[in-house]
């Protein structure tokens, strides 16, 4: 295949994902898998040259690959089951799409010794929850001018796009710097009887480093909190108006050590750091003449670490098995509790296989995410004191008696891929 014929590849391959519908569920919405290798790997690869997968979590990688060119593609299928069981309500399950199929995508091209540049494409946040009528009874018992509020839909899509270049300093150390391009494709924040939709797109910046030296590497990547406007409508009572809100995306730190213990066994752990305390008020502005305005969620979410643990172990020449885990904390505290985002600490168990026969690479995942089961447990009334107290103008009910109850939720990923390297 000639240059120019692979670029035609590239762009097609790349068209193929950008218009493929984006629509995401995961926990806290981020959604750390970005490649079959990563998710087979539970996503603790920051560290690992070996591994084409593992460039779109650390661009520095791409200037220590031998290889001239490499194109890797993957889709993952996720299914997420979300339960709750209310104290005032009706048990019921989240109506959302519970199978939706997530690309992923990066190419790489070594223009030097020591330069090479990559682009990524894959999708690092989204959710969507939707709870029918009567899921939460509170809002019913606080009146007609409360039940209206009741939420229904909550979903966000995103898409990002992520070039970047890579330079090697020397053979034991590479850095990299890229552009995060962040497109929210949809943004959805729906109560039973109002509408509220909005899309946008802002840039970010990425970082990586790596260091090399003989059985040992050290792998680190960070990327910039983004800040997008999400301009749309706001639909209530037979009647449609301007809208726009602001939802800040957070910075994200992974650091990893890995050791190629022996010719076939190698060992990774990895720390991720996520710094929610960005998302801390979702404000939705509008001009509609009934409403309220702004709408105002208060999420106020902590910081929060991820540990991630992968091994792989190289059966022969071709055949590779990948084994992870990881322990992920929730950023969301009790008092700021939505069911809009049931989040939970959870555990990630995976594993994967790859086969390489030649320039060519199929790989294999599967992922299982175990949910812990979270009950909220706040003060009976909370919510109607909060409307009350604030004389009608407060009527928020995150962190109150509203979505007091019993929440359970687990997912399951499976994942296909293929990696095409070229050394002319």
């Amino acid at each position: 295949m000639n240059h120019n014929r692979f670029l035609r590849f590239v762009v097609v391959v790349v068209a193929i994902i950008v218009f493929l519908p984006v629509n995401i569920h995961a926990s806290g919405f981020r959604l750390p898998e970005s490649s079959i290798a990563g998710m087979s790997l539970s996503n603790a690869v920051v560290a690992n040259t070996d591994a084409k997968g593992a460039i779109i979590y650390n661009p520095a990688i791409m200037s220590m690959q031998e290889d001239r060119r490499a194109l890797s593609f993957g889709f993952m299928d996720v299914k997420l089951e979300s339960h709750v069981d209310p104290e005032l309500g009706t048990a019921t399950d989240s109506q959302g799409d519970n199978s939706i199929v997530i690309p992923n995508f990066y190419y790489t091209s070594k223009v030097s010794k020591k330069w090479a540049w990559g682009l990524g494409l894959h999708a690092p946040f989204g959710l969507e929850t939707k709870w029918p009528q009567g899921t939460f009874g509170t809002f019913a018992t606080l009146g007609p001018a409360i039940e209206p509020l009741e939420p229904e839909q909550s979903k966000i899509e995103v898409a990002n796009l992520t070039p970047n270049v890579s330079f090697l300093i020397n053979e034991n150390n590479s850095v990299s710097f890229g552009v995060n391009y962040y497109d929210v494709r949809k943004l959805i924040f729906n109560t039973q009887d109002i509408q509220i939709n909005g899309s946008g797109d802002e840039f970010g910046y990425t970082l990586g480093y790596l260091y090399k030296r003989g059985d040992w590497s050290f792998g680190a990547s960070y990327r910039s909190e983004v800040k997008v406007t999400a301009d749309g409508s706001i639909t209530a009572f037979g009647s449609t108006a301007d809208a726009s809100a602001e939802i800040e995306f957070p910075a994200m730190l992974q650091i990893g050590l890995r050791n190629q213990i022996n010719k076939n066994f190698a060992l990774e752990f990895d720390i991720e750091r996520t710094y929610w305390s960005s998302f801390d008020t979702l404000e939705i502005k509008h001009n509609h003449t009934i409403v309220p305005s702004p709408i105002t969620s208060t999420n106020n979410w902590e910081d929060s670490n991820a540990y991630r643990l992968a091994a792989s172990y190289n059966v022969t020449r071709a055949w590779q098995l990948r084994f992870g885990f990881t322990l992920d904390e929730t950023p969301q505290p009790d008092d700021y509790f939505t069911a809009r985002i049931p989040d939970a600490d959870r555990q990630l168990f995976s594993f994967g296989v790859s086969y390489k026969p030649n320039s060519w690479e199929f790989e294999a995942g599967i992922m299982y995410v175990k949910f812990n089961n979270r009950t909220i447990n706040q003060p009976a009334g909370s919510y109607q004191n909060r409307i009350v107290s604030s004389g009608g103008a407060d009527t928020d009910p995150n962190g109150t008696d509203a979505y007091n109850g019993t929440y359970e939720s687990n997912a399951t990923m499976i994942g296909i891929g293929f990696t095409k390297t070229f050394m002319e």
